[in-house]
C-alpha cells in the first residue's frame, strides 16, 4: 500500500477535526459603499491584510462566486471570516482606520455597515453530501476550514529522530512555519537561510464521500541581505498566536543625490496599528540588523545556497506527527492495480538513431537541425549530443551533414545573431541560409549565454525571447543551450562535465519535441503485445492546455493549447503529432501550431475560467474538437488529457463533487456517436498529499527510519465510485547518486561533516492523479494505464512527465513563449 499526506476524516468527526468559523455576512450595502472607494479599488484582500495585522488572527474576506447557498439566500453578497470567537471592537476601529486612509482622510462609512457576527458555526452546517459523491461546500470553506487543523499540530513539537525535533507555528494563512530561530535551516558560512513550512489544505476526491486533509511541506528561501523581498514573516505576539504574513511594498528615496529603494508595509497598516493603539510594524532596510521578530520571504530565485525542497524522510516523520496528532484521521487508501505494469523506460537513444519513420510524425518529409553556436564549447556539446543521437558527427562547415534523405543536419557560426547586445538580428538571421521549403522543417538549436546566479547581471536585452519570436515568425522552432560567461560572479561554481552533458541532452531533445519527432520508444510503451491493458487500435489522444495570465492591471488572459497525438499501435510512421493555430484557425503539425503561437500575443481576453468567458472557452474547445476528429479521423476514438487545476471551473463535470455528470470537453462530439473519454490530470503535491512511503511491499529497510520508495507501480484510491489512480515515483536528482540523503536524513540531522550537502536539492517524492471522469465505453484501467505510460516513457525527457505526453505538448509550448510569466510568486 502507499502512503501519502492524505486523509479521510470521517463524517462523525468532520466538526471535532475542523471546529468553527464565525462569519459576518456583509450586505448589498456594504458592496455598494466599497464601490465607492476612490481611484483604482482595493481588493479584498488589502482590507484583510490589514485585519490581520491589527488583530494577529487569520482573517478572510470572500465575495462574488466564492460564496452560494443559505448565505446568498439570506442575502450576503460576501462575508467576512474568522476562526472560533467574534474578533474583538478592534475589528471596527481598524476597518474606520483603513477606509480614511484610502478615502485620504474623508469620513468612513464601511465600518458601521458590518453587521454583528452570527455565532459561530461547525463547518459541517456547510457540506452538502450526497450518496457517493464528493462533498460539496461553498468555495471558501476549502480555503479555512484547516486552521483547526493547524493548530492542533503545532500543540506539540514535531520529532525528527536522533533526538532533534522542531516547533510548529501557525501563521495567518494558516501554514505552519518552523518559526523559532534554532530551527531554521541555514548554510555553513551563514549566509543563506531557509524556514521549513508545512501546507494544510482541505479537499476532496472525485466519488469519495468524505472530505480529505492534505499536507505537502516546503522550504521558504529568507533574505538575511534584506534586499529581495516582497513579502514577510513578523511576529507580533510571542508564543502561541498566529505569526501574521504580510505583503511588503516600498517606494525610491533620494539622498545625497543617490536613489534608495524603502521597502514597508502597505501604508494602511500604519494607520490601522495607530488607531488601535498598537506598536508599529517596522521593515528593516538594507544594512540593518536582521530583527529576531522578522522573516523575510526571498521572491523567487533560480539559484540558492540551501538548494531546495526538505526531503522524503522529513514527510515520514511529518506523517508520524499527523497521525499521532490528529488520531481521527484515516490514511487515504492507495494499492498497487495489478493490471497496469509499466514497460521499463528507455533513457538511450535508439541503437538505429533517428529513423525515417521517427521524422514522420511530423508531418515534414525532411528535417533539418541547425546548430547556431558563437563559442566552440557550444558547438562541440551539440556535435557531441547530435552525434550520440545519430552516429554522425557534423563536421561544422557549408555543407550539411547528410544522416539520411529525411534527415540532416547544419551548421552556422554566428555570434552577431546570437549577441545580447545586438539591437537588430532579422539582417543576420537572412544571412544564415536555411531552407524555406514548406515541405522541409528547419529546427534551431541556439546558444545563449546564461548562468543561474543571484549575483549574475542579466543583460538589458535578452536575446532569447527575441530569437524565438524572430524564429518563430520564419516557422523554425527553437531551443536554447546555456553556456556560462567567460567571467563568473564571486562566489559562482562552473557547471561540471556531467552537467553540461545533462543539459545538451535535454535541450536536444526538448527540440525534437516541439517538432513532433518520435521514436519507438513511446509506442512500445503503450502498445507492446504483452501488456494485459495496452492501446490496440488507432486512437487520438488530445491534451488541452489551459492557463491564466494577468496582463498587468487590466483583465486576465487565457493561454488556451490543444495538441493531438494520432497513434498507431503497430505503425510509427502513421503516428502525427498535431497542434491547433490560432493563426491559421486549423489544426496543423506540431511544429507549425508551436512556431504559430511563439509569434504572436499570448492568450485570448474573450476566454475565461468563470462565467461567460468559461462558456466561451467550453464553445472555443469543442469547435477545436470538431474540426479534427473529422474525414478519415471521424470513427478514430478519442481520449482528452485535462489539467484538473487548469480546467475544473471550465467544465463542471471536472469538478469533484460532479465528476462526470455534467459538462464535459467533448460533449458536442459525443452526442454525434463519435466514442470520447476524458482523463484528468492533476499533479498538485499540496491538494493530492505527497507521496510518504510503501508499506507491506518488498523487504523492510534496515533503517526503520527511512521511507521506502513508491516503485514503479500504479495505485488505485478504494473507495471511490469515480476510478482514481496515483502514479508515485521519485525525481531524477533524488534518484541519483547525490539525491538520497534525503531519505536518510533530514537537514536538521544531517551530521556537521556532511554538512555541504544543504546546498544541494532535497527532492520528496512526488505522485501524478489520473482520474477517469468519462470511460465511454472503455476499461478504465486502460485509460488510467494509458495516462500513466504516457508520463513513464515521455518524448523528450530521461525522467517522468508531470502530464501525459499529449497534454506535455501544450503545457510546454506555453511555457517557451518569448511573453510566458506566472501569475506572481507564491504566497
Amino acid at each position: 500500500m502507499l502512503t501519502t499526506l492524505a486523509y479521510r476524516i470521517p463524517r462523525k468527526h468532520v466538526d471535532e477535526l475542523l471546529g468553527t468559523v464565525t462569519a459576518y455576512p456583509l450586505t448589498a450595502e456594504f458592496i455598494e459603499a466599497w464601490k465607492t472607494l476612490p481611484g483604482e479599488r482595493p481588493t479584498y484582500s488589502a482590507l484583510a491584510t490589514g485585519l490581520v495585522a491589527a488583530t494577529g488572527k487569520p482573517v478572510r474576506l470572500f465575495g462574488g462566486r466564492k460564496i452560494r447557498g443559505r448565505d446568498v439566500e439570506a442575502g450576503a453578497k460576501a462575508l467576512l471570516l474568522t476562526p472560533d470567537d467574534a474578533l474583538d471592537n478592534r475589528l471596527r476601529i481598524a476597518v474606520r482606520a483603513w477606509e480614511r486612509h484610502v478615502r485620504n482622510g474623508a469620513a468612513p462609512t464601511l465600518a458601521g455597515l458590518i453587521p454583528e457576527p452570527e455565532s459561530s458555526r461547525p463547518f459541517s452546517d456547510f457540506l452538502e453530501l450526497r450518496p457517493g459523491h464528493a462533498p460539496d461546500a461553498p468555495p471558501w470553506v476549502f480555503r479555512v476550514a484547516a486552521w483547526q487543523a493547524a493548530r492542533l499540530l503545532a500543540d506539540a513539537p514535531l520529532d525528527l529522530g536522533s533526538g532533534r525535533s522542531i516547533r510548529l507555528r501557525m501563521d495567518t494563512n494558516g501554514r505552519l512555519v518552523a518559526w523559532h530561530r534554532d530551527d531554521l535551516i541555514k548554510s555553513p558560512d551563514g549566509t543563506a537561510w531557509s524556514m521549513a513550512n508545512v501546507t494544510v489544505r482541505l479537499a476532496t476526491r472525485p466519488g469519495l464521500e468524505d472530505l480529505v486533509l492534505a499536507f505537502d511541506a516546503h522550504l521558504s528561501r529568507l533574505d538575511p541581505d534584506l534586499r529581495y523581498f516582497r513579502a514577510a514573516w513578523v511576529e507580533r505576539d510571542t508564543g502561541d498566536a498566529p505569526v501574521p504574513y504580510l505583503p511588503v511594498s516600498g517606494h525610491w528615496e533620494r539622498e545625497n543625490g543617490e536613489r534608495s529603494w524603502i521597502r514597508h508595509f502597505d501604508p494602511a497598516i500604519a494607520a490601522i496599528l495607530t488607531a488601535c493603539e498598537l506598536a508599529p510594524l517596522e521593515v528593516p532596510q538594507p544594512g540593518g540588523e536582521w530583527p529576531a521578530q522578522f522573516r523575510p520571504k526571498l521572491r523567487a530565485a533560480n539559484f540558492h545556497a540551501l538548494g531546495s525542497g526538505l526531503g522524503p524522510r522529513f514527510m515520514a516523520r511529518l506523517h508520524e506527527h499527523i497521525t499521532a496528532r490528529l488520531p481521527l484521521l484515516t490514511p487515504l487508501a492507495y494499492e498497487p492495480d495489478p493490471a497496469i505494469k509499466l514497460p521499463p523506460r528507455i533513457k538511450k537513444y535508439p541503437v538505429e538513431g533517428l529513423t525515417a519513420s521517427s521524422v514522420g510524425p511530423t508531418g515534414a518529409k525532411k528535417l533539418i537541425i541547425a546548430c547556431l553556436y558563437r563559442t566552440t564549447e557550444a558547438k562541440n556539446r551539440m556535435f557531441d549530443e547530435l552525434e550520440k543521437l545519430t552516429g554522425i558527427r557534423p563536421s561544422g562547415g557549408d555543407a550539411p551533414a547528410v544522416v539520411h534523405e529525411q534527415f540532416e543536419i547544419a551548421a552556422r557560426y554566428c555570434p552577431k545573431l546570437l549577441d545580447h547586445s545586438t539591437p537588430n538580428r532579422a539582417e543576420a538571421l537572412d544571412e544564415l541560409g536555411l531552407p524555406a521549403d514548406p515541405e522541409t522543417l528547419v529546427a534551431a538549436w541556439v546558444e545563449t549565454e546564461y548562468l543561474a546566479h543571484r549575483d549574475y547581471e542579466k543583460p538589458t536585452l535578452d536575446a532569447k525571447p527575441h530569437l524565438r519570436r524572430l524564429f518563430a515568425h520564419r516557422g523554425i522552432p527553437t531551443q536554447f543551450l546555456a553556456t556560462e560567461p567567460a567571467v563568473l560572479p564571486k562566489g559562482a561554481r562552473a557547471s561540471t562535465t556531467a552537467t553540461k552533458q545533462h543539459a545538451a541532452r535535454a535541450a536536444l531533445r526538448d527540440l525534437l519535441r516541439s517538432v513532433g519527432v518520435l521514436d519507438e520508444r513511446v509506442r512500445t510503451a503503450i502498445a507492446r503485445p504483452d501488456l494485459k491493458v495496452r492501446l490496440d487500435r488507432r486512437n487520438l489522444l488530445v491534451g488541452i492546455s489551459a492557463r491564466t495570465q494577468q496582463t498587468g492591471a487590466g483583465p486576465a488572459a487565457l493561454v488556451l493549447i490543444l495538441t493531438a497525438v494520432l497513434a498507431d499501435p503497430d505503425h510509427l510512421e502513421h503516428w502525427r503529432v498535431l497542434a491547433y493555430s490560432e493563426k491559421q484557425r486549423k489544426w496543423v503539425r506540431a511544429a507549425d501550431g508551436v512556431t504559430d503561437f511563439h509569434s504572436g500575443a499570448i492568450g485570448s481576453l474573450g476566454l475565461g475560467r468563470y462565467g461567460d468567458k468559461a462558456t466561451a472557452t467550453r464553445d472555443e474547445v469543442e469547435h477545436r474538437l470538431q474540426a479534427l476528429v473529422t474525414g478519415d479521423l471521424a470513427t478514430v476514438p478519442v481520449v482528452v488529457f485535462v489539467d484538473a487545476q487548469a480546467t475544473r471551473s471550465v467544465w463542471p463535470g471536472l469538478l469533484n463533487a460532479q465528476a462526470g455528470e455534467a459538462e464535459l470537453p467533448g460533449d458536442t462530439l459525443r452526442a454525434r456517436g463519435a466514442q470520447v473519454s476524458v482523463v484528468r490530470s492533476h499533479s498538485d503535491m499540496g491538494d493530492l498529499g505527497r507521496p510518504v512511503t510503501r508499506e507491506g511491499e518488498g523487504q523492510p529497510l534496515p533503517d526503520e527510519g527511512q521511507p521506502a520508495a513508491p516503485g514503479r507501480k500504479v495505485y488505485r484510491l478504494r473507495d471511490t465510485s469515480v476510478p482514481s489512480w496515483l502514479l508515485a515515483g521519485t525525481s531524477i536528482t533524488l534518484a541519483g547518486p547525490f539525491g538520497r540523503t534525503g531519505t536518510k536524513y533530514t537537514r536538521w540531522t544531517l551530521p556537521p561533516d556532511r554538512e555541504e550537502e544543504l546546498g544541494t536539492p532535497w527532492h520528496a517524492y512526488t505522485a501524478r492523479e489520473f482520474a477517469v471522469v468519462r470511460a465511454d465505453g472503455r476499461d478504465p484501467a486502460e485509460l488510467a494505464a494509458l495516462a500513466a505510460r504516457l508520463c513513464e516513457q515521455p518524448i523528450a525527457w530521461d525522467g517522468r512527465t508531470l502530464a501525459p505526453a499529449p497534454l506535455h505538448l501544450g503545457l510546454a509550448a506555453d511555457r517557451d513563449h518569448p511573453d510566458h510569466r506566472f501569475s506572481g510568486e507564491d504566497d
